[in-house]
């Protein structure tokens, strides 16, 4: 677990703001090449809550110029994560999905993965702001074996990083096995894990295939994009075909992507919400299509 000193990190308690007029990229940029500001700031989102970010990345810059970030998510998230329930952040990137939650979620534990040693700092000081809560914080390429893994940075685009195509690309990271973290935490059950690894999605479940088989994993928010699995070689469905051999069924849970394919949306009711949900099959997932999928284990 981090180690959290929030005497050491009040003074850094204040959140970078603009007046809504001013709040363009264009502005931000100018005011970054002139160092009136410096790039880590502490931003707030989705009302209350907060995180430190880099403003030279577009996409955290647009989060804090909009101080929103997937509404929609969080509805879902919130459905499956009990008062005391268990969220696993895979690719946490920013750590936008979980600190989103600690509002609604305080009692929750939280374990974000990422393989960015940059943000593994900026996650470090975003933890420190949170004294009460718990945060399992791992530094690796999420795998489905041990050793280690040449990850290529993307500079000032940290969400397009990604694990090195060839040999002599990137840095060498350590890997991690799910169910090797699972196993050594004593993990029964995990309520609700997000997967947005840029393509890596298939060999993670691998590595997890342990607690998924035995339905351990109680739900599964996914990312499949078309050309992060074909950039290694792998099919669009591939992660969707593999929770599904597992017992995992599978919807979209978009309300933009229903009638796209897929069963007529229902309402399903859950221990904390309803959700409309379109069930499909992997083997009907257009190959061309993206968004992301919720797999949830048979009961």
């Amino acid at each position: 677990m981090v180690k959290k000193d929030p005497e050491l990190r009040s003074q850094f308690d204040m959140t970078f703001n603009l007046p809504r007029p001013l709040r363009r990229h264009s502005i931000v940029q100018a005011l970054l090449a002139t160092k009136f500001i410096t790039p880590e700031q502490l931003i707030s989102f989705n009302e209350n809550a907060k995180a430190f970010v880099d403003l030279n990345d577009p996409e955290p810059r647009n989060i804090f110029l909009k101080s929103v970030f997937e509404p929609e998510f969080f509805v879902i998230a919130k459905t499956f994560l009990g008062k005391y329930g268990i969220f696993f952040d895979l690719g946490a990137n920013i750590g936008f999905c979980s600190f989103g939650l600690v509002p609604d979620r305080p009692e929750s534990s939280y374990h974000l993965f990422e393989a960015n040693p940059y943000l593994i700092n900026l996650l470090e000081r975003s933890i420190e702001l949170h004294p009460h809560q718990k945060f399992f914080l791992k530094h690796a390429c999420i795998s489905d074996r041990a050793g280690t893994t040449r990850f290529q940075l993307t500079p000032n685009q940290t969400g397009q990083s990604h694990v090195a195509i060839k040999k002599d690309e990137g840095i060498e990271i350590s890997n991690l096995a799910l169910d090797d973290y699972c196993s050594a935490l004593n993990l029964d059950s995990v309520d609700f894990a997000k997967i947005d690894i840029e393509g890596q999605e298939l060999p993670a479940l691998h590595g997890w295939k342990k607690c998924l088989s035995a339905h351990k994993t109680k739900a599964v928010y996914i990312e499949i994009m078309p050309e992060n699995q074909a950039r290694y070689g792998y099919e669009t469905n591939a992660p969707l075909v593999f929770l599904e051999s597992l017992g995992y069924r599978l919807f979209l849970c978009k309300p933009d992507d229903f009638g796209t394919f897929g069963s007529t949306p229902e309402n399903h009711t859950f221990a904390d919400g309803v959700l409309p949900l379109s069930e499909f099959r992997a083997e009907d997932y257009p190959s061309s299509f993206a968004t992301d999928v919720l797999a949830l284990a048979k009961k």
